[in-house]
């Protein structure tokens, strides 16, 4: 087991895991916390250090309106149960690193995390995430920590104004994770992980953020493998308001500020020195909830166009791709979710890209919830026994299951093989445009062939002529 590994900083010490076989390395810093002057500026890599660094304790969760872990809603129960006991601030940029690795030549692929809420909530070390489970099958996985919301995507003239010409402007949290996928290349094979063997996976806005990592130009020939959990971002050009999009940098800065307008906040400086905590209660009073949030912008820099714009103009990079959606998530805001993964997968597979399409639709127990949002993440990190749902035999054989097609495809590209009892798993074949195929993760997993939508193939038509110019 690597229990102390030599970064580029320095010595890091971490614990053995629950299970024995797993070395876990919890609050590694990958960047200077983003805090005082580094407050709404590009994230700067870490300073070296001196002696052995303990991690043993994860780093604090990054700010958001609530801290998590406190009332009495469906998301507290299902997914924060403890989380009021950890800490919460500015000072947020660390990853939590899990390796099965017995030696730094072991070369094991990594699959890095990033976790969804929104960009606005949410944290790397939620009760459902349960990276050892993943790990102890052959691969090293890091959870990274980002920044969110107001201190993760403001956008302000004055930022704007004092960001240098060669880094991109707003897009913190986007620049955070990019940092944090760097730091993973230079440093992973310490860990025993293979550098040139990244996978990147996420779940809602950890899938939007998957898909902005992917296409940007920060990251060129970084990303060996992408996976996108409830949270492609797919438009047809014929939308009022495509779900998933990026603010024109314009429209950003207004937004930012109105806001401070709103507030009472008269300059980026007098906001700069305000304590972490008054701004996001400012931004409460104004905003409980996300009626008032902050994401990412096109800066021309980091992010160059709407993700849908790079996919009809096959401007994403020529790797091996996993996307779906929970079943019980289309009856809601995410109505879409079918048409628009099914039409990204058709679009990408004609351009010859090989895409893997899933369906959630399993069975839940504990109340009538159904394949909620997030519902499938239990599944794919193995994590059942840390959930209050009763769950029972077929629930842990199909998570068996879903974790071995997820990483079967970080070490290979493709989700078929064995699972983790060496038994077949039913075979997933990738979407084309003639098979149409994808696999639905019900009480077993199910292949099958989607029908043939024509409403899918006038709106990819009109998408061409829109973003191509095609007739």
């Amino acid at each position: 087991m690597l229990r102390t590994v030599q970064v580029q900083n320095g010595l890091l010490r971490g614990l053995v895991g629950r299970d024995p076989r797993v070395a876990v390395f919890r609050g590694v810093p990958y960047a200077k916390p983003p805090v005082e002057d580094l407050r709404w500026r590009a994230p700067q890599p870490m300073e070296d250090w001196e002696g052995v660094r303990a991690c043993y304790e994860y780093g604090d969760m990054p700010m958001m309106r609530v801290h998590p872990g406190y009332g009495d809603d469906f998301y507290t129960r299902e997914l924060h149960p403890v989380s009021a006991h950890y800490g919460m601030s500015e000072d947020c940029l660390y990853l939590n690193i899990y390796t099965p690795a017995t030696t730094e030549q072991d070369n094991l692929p990594v699959f890095c995390y990033i976790h969804g809420g929104g960009l606005q909530d949410g944290y790397s070390y939620e009760i459902e995430f349960d990276p050892e489970r993943v790990a102890r099958r052959g691969v090293v996985v890091v959870m990274i920590g980002y920044r969110l919301g107001l201190f993760g995507f403001l956008a302000h003239p004055s930022i704007t104004a004092r960001t240098p010409e060669n880094e991109p402007i707003s897009n913190f949290g986007f620049q955070d994770q990019s940092l944090a996928l760097h730091w993973v290349r230079d440093n992973i094979a310490a860990f025993g992980g293979n550098p040139e063997k990244i996978t990147l996976c996420g779940q809602s806005a950890g899938a939007g953020s998957v898909q902005a990592q992917l296409l940007s130009p920060y990251n060129t020939g970084l990303i060996a493998g992408a996976i996108c959990q409830s949270g492609i971002s797919m438009a047809f050009g014929d939308e009022a308001r495509p779900f998933g999009g990026a603010m024109p940098l314009a429209d950003a800065e207004a937004h930012g500020v109105h806001f401070f307008e709103t507030v009472g906040i008269h300059s980026l400086e007098e906001a700069q020195s305000m304590d972490a905590q008054v701004l996001m209660d400012k931004l409460f009073a104004i905003s409980p909830g996300w009626e008032w949030s902050f994401g990412q912008c096109i800066d021309g820099r980091f992010v160059l166009e709407n993700p849908w714009e790079a996919y009809f103009r096959d401007h994403v990079p020529d790797v091996p791709m996993m996307v779906g959606y929970c079943q019980g998530e289309t009856a809601g805001m995410m109505t879409a979710l079918p048409m628009a993964t099914q039409g990204f997968c058709q679009l990408r597979a004609e351009h010859g890209q090989a895409v893997f399409h899933y369906i959630f639709d399993h069975h839940i127990p504990g109340d009538d919830a159904g394949s909620f949002h997030g519902s499938d993440l239990w599944f794919m990190f193995d994590s059942l026994g840390n959930s209050w749902r009763p769950f029972e035999g077929k629930h842990y054989d199909l998570a068996r299951q879903v974790v071995s097609y997820w990483v079967n495809f970080v070490k290979t590209g493709d989700p078929n093989g064995l699972d983790y009892n060496g038994n077949p798993l039913p075979v997933w074949r990738p979407y084309t445009p003639e098979s149409r195929a994808a696999i639905r993760f019900v009480d077993v997993p199910v292949p099958e062939q989607l029908p043939e939508d024509p409403a899918i193939a006038a709106r990819l038509a009109h998408g061409r002529q829109l973003f191509c110019g095609e007739y």
